[in-house]
């Protein structure tokens, strides 16, 4: 039978392994915000200003700029603004909005498919509603876009990548917004180009 100060040391070293994973989760969190921040920061001044004195990982050119990075997106009334990448890796979601490559990119006709996770960049899609204004801004020019709808979609339900004779906006996230883990479901939301695109 274990005695009362030897259960009293076992309860100790236990809190203090706690506090420390604790503290160690913490710390991560805090630098993966930080980094995605720094990111955003110097890829706003890099892409659109081209100011040589800023650096980018990954791969950056010599204005500081990552070459995949395509513009960026803004929703003002939900207050979205980020920067959007080429890819939907998970090292382009820590960081960016994602292009879904092989769907239409800014100033091209079809389905361009933005992906975003649900509790950083796209949080505030919980709020979208029809007819909001959706921004892509680009170093040539800005393309806006209108709310037409949004749905709840299981994840096998890849037809909302495929293209369109309009020019249309898809945004994806994984759904429910407060859902820990893995959510089991994709929230779309589509929208049309309210100036048709060139060409």
């Amino acid at each position: 039978m274990t005695s009362p100060p030897c259960a009293a040391r076992w309860l100790r070293r236990g809190e203090f392994t706690l506090l420390a994973t604790g503290l160690s989760l913490l710390g991560w969190a805090l630098a993966a915000h930080f980094s995605t921040d720094l990111y955003q920061a110097r890829q706003e001044r890099a892409f659109f200003s081209g100011s040589p004195d800023v650096s980018a990982d990954p791969a950056p050119t010599a204005t500081g700029a990552d070459p995949l990075v395509l513009g960026r997106i803004e929703i003002p009334r939900i207050g979205v603004a980020a920067i959007v990448r080429e890819g939907e890796d998970d090292t382009t979601l820590a960081v960016a909005v994602g292009h879904i490559t092989g769907t239409a990119r800014p100033g091209e006709g079809g389905n361009m498919a933005l992906a975003g996770h649900r509790d950083s960049f796209f949080r505030s899609l919980r709020d979208i509603e029809p007819e909001d204004t959706i921004q892509i801004v680009t170093q040539q020019r800005s393309y806006e876009y209108a709310v037409d709808w949004t749905e709840v979609v299981n994840p096998e339900d890849t037809w909302v990548l495929d293209p369109t004779d309009d020019t249309v906006l898809s945004l994806v996230t994984c759904f429910p917004f407060d859902w820990i883990g893995h959510a089991p479901k994709r929230f779309i939301v589509r929208a049309s180009l309210v100036v048709p695109a060139p060409g």
